[in-house]
């Protein structure tokens, strides 16, 4: 026998536990928790250097450290041949550049870049570890599925109403 009030509480339970999933306010997870915490580190022994371990770039005035006449001569000659200056990875300028673009698509972008700054102990992985780290930065939350080159997920999706983290 069916017991419609049974039934609607039923219902009402069930919908009330899926919320969650289709509420829309947690952004979807482009990337791992641990590819993530990888990345940091990698992040940090190369790509801070020039991008600095903020993630806010250099603009080219005097006393930004590391100081690009102490680094590796190919730093120097990339810091130098921009003007002293190297694009921030997280923030307003990061976003506006990036944010329509889909993470996969940074995470090549990612890759072209270190070809020249690998950092170390780097592996196949290790820039998708990278793109997870200034992805989670810019306040982008880590999900179930790991970062790969054909990630869908635009990355105004992965951050939308979170905020950028201080590294």
């Amino acid at each position: 026998m069916i017991h419609p009030q049974r039934t609607i509480a039923s219902l009402l339970v069930l919908t009330g536990l899926s919320l969650p999933a289709f509420a829309g306010d947690a952004p979807p997870g482009a990337f791992t928790l641990a590819q993530a915490k990888a990345g940091k580190v990698a992040y940090e022994s190369s790509c801070g250097i020039c991008h600095l371990n903020s993630l806010r770039g250099r603009v080219g005035i005097a006393g930004e450290l590391p100081d690009p006449d102490t680094l590796p001569r190919n730093y120097q000659e990339t810091i130098n041949g921009n003007a002293g200056q190297v694009p921030a990875l997280a923030g307003e300028e990061f976003l506006a550049k990036w944010g329509s673009k889909t993470a996969g698509e940074f995470a090549v972008r990612v890759l072209s870049a270190s070809g020249a700054f690998p950092p170390k102990g780097a592996d196949d992985s290790t820039f998708l570890a990278v793109t997870a780290y200034i992805l989670q930065s810019n306040g982008a939350r880590a999900g179930n599925q790991a970062l790969t080159t054909t990630t869908a997920i635009p990355v105004n999706a992965t951050v939308a109403k979170a905020r950028p983290r201080k590294p």
